[in-house]
């Protein structure tokens, strides 16, 4: 309880602190809930910021709340990766960076697995997993990709 309100301290150590705290929960359970809803592109292009806020947020500390909200046992995910992945991309545009997220897909041991990662100017962004899979989308968007394969996709990462 106590390595709890620690790491709840250091990561809202402002009134302005607490507040990114809480819209970052806000979306990782909204983007838990919209995911079943909507298709992949609608939702991407209802997270994706029109316009780029004024705040400025260090990456790390993005990166280190939404995994705080993450981490939480009320929310049944399989899938962390998509998760972390949505709200983090939504928060990078946010602040004018040009992510991209991509989604890909390989097999292991004869079972399809996805993944999710972010990608800044072509380099993977903080994602220690390794990223040899066969991207099937990418947002924004890359023309020649087919409905079969995000809903392929959509299965094996829910």
């Amino acid at each position: 309880m106590i390595k709890k309100l620690k790491t709840f301290i250091n990561l809202t150590e402002n009134p302005s602190g607490l507040w990114l705290f809480l819209k970052i929960g806000f979306w990782v359970y909204l983007v838990s809930t919209i995911i079943h809803i909507f298709s992949l592109p609608r939702l991407l292009k209802f997270i994706t910021p029109s316009k780029p806020s004024k705040k400025k947020w260090e990456k790390e500390k993005l990166n280190n709340l939404i995994s705080f909200w993450l981490g939480r046992r009320t929310l049944f995910l399989r899938s962390w990766c998509l998760r972390r992945s949505l709200v983090l991309y939504r928060y990078l545009r946010l602040q004018g960076e040009p992510a991209q997220i991509f989604f890909g897909m390989r097999k292991e041991q004869g079972e399809l697995k996805g993944h999710a990662w972010l990608m800044i100017d072509g380099k993977p962004f903080m994602d220690n997993e390794d990223l040899n899979y066969q991207v099937v989308y990418s947002y924004p968007e890359k023309k020649g990709r087919g409905e079969g394969e995000l809903e392929e996709l959509s299965r094996v990462m829910d």
